[in-house]
């Protein structure tokens, strides 16, 4: 089970040991969905299924989206988990195809609240579940000088801090540090945050983006 002494390490070591006693309930939610789909009239549509591992206690929400019908062979797909911490509850995401996780500090959930889903009603677990209900991914880059300057001028209250790469989501741009296998995505910030010639740095990393959103979806988002 995922506890708040484990290290980043541990924690990826925990969540792909539990790989084997998630892929059976992954496969039903699966079909589950595909039902869904093609029963339905309109779209896009997306389901969450909560999904616990009987052997580590792990509670998983595999998130399917399907954009038009004939997505029911192959539906947009995230899974995640979360684990508490005494300054607040983080999200692990899996990349099963390139064996890595990304972590999400409560700080992110703090800035994605205020930027992008400016709702101060919403339970911290609600704006996690959003979160991931509209993630399609991301597209990243290593920062430059121009990139850093961007960040730092944005989150002043974690100054020095540094990052290691920048990232176009269909949400924003992240930024965070990657340590290995493992990302770490420490903000999010929007599009309209940014000035005219700040936009013109990032333009590249969301052009890239909205291709391979187009190749993968046959849209961008």
């Amino acid at each position: 089970m995922l506890v708040s002494s484990m290290t980043v390490q541990e924690i990826h070591k925990e969540v792909f040991e539990d790989i084997p006693n998630l892929r059976s309930k992954v496969d039903k939610c699966h079909s589950d969905f595909r039902k869904t789909v093609l029963n339905a009239r309109g779209y896009p549509l997306s389901k969450s299924y909560d999904c616990c591992t009987k052997e580590k206690g792990n509670l998983y929400i595999v998130d399917f989206a399907a954009l038009k019908r004939s997505d029911w062979k192959k539906p947009v797909l995230s899974i995640y988990t979360t684990y508490l911490r005494p300054e607040g509850k983080y999200a692990v995401t899996l990349s099963l195809d390139m064996n890595m996780i990304s972590i999400y500090p409560p700080h992110f959930f703090k800035r994605y609240r205020e930027r992008i889903l400016k709702d101060s009603s919403a339970s911290n677990e609600a704006v996690i579940r959003e979160y991931f209900k509209k993630d399609w991914g991301f597209m990243g880059a290593l920062v430059n000088r121009d990139f850093q300057s961007v960040y730092h001028s944005l989150e002043k209250d974690i100054e020095g801090e540094m990052v290691s790469f920048v990232a176009a989501t269909s949400l924003g741009y992240c930024f965070g540090e990657k340590q290995g296998n493992i990302n770490i995505i420490k903000t999010i910030i929007s599009e309209n945050m940014l000035f005219d010639d700040q936009k013109n740095i990032f333009n590249d990393l969301r052009n890239a983006f909205n291709k391979a959103n187009k190749e993968r979806y046959g849209t961008t988002v």
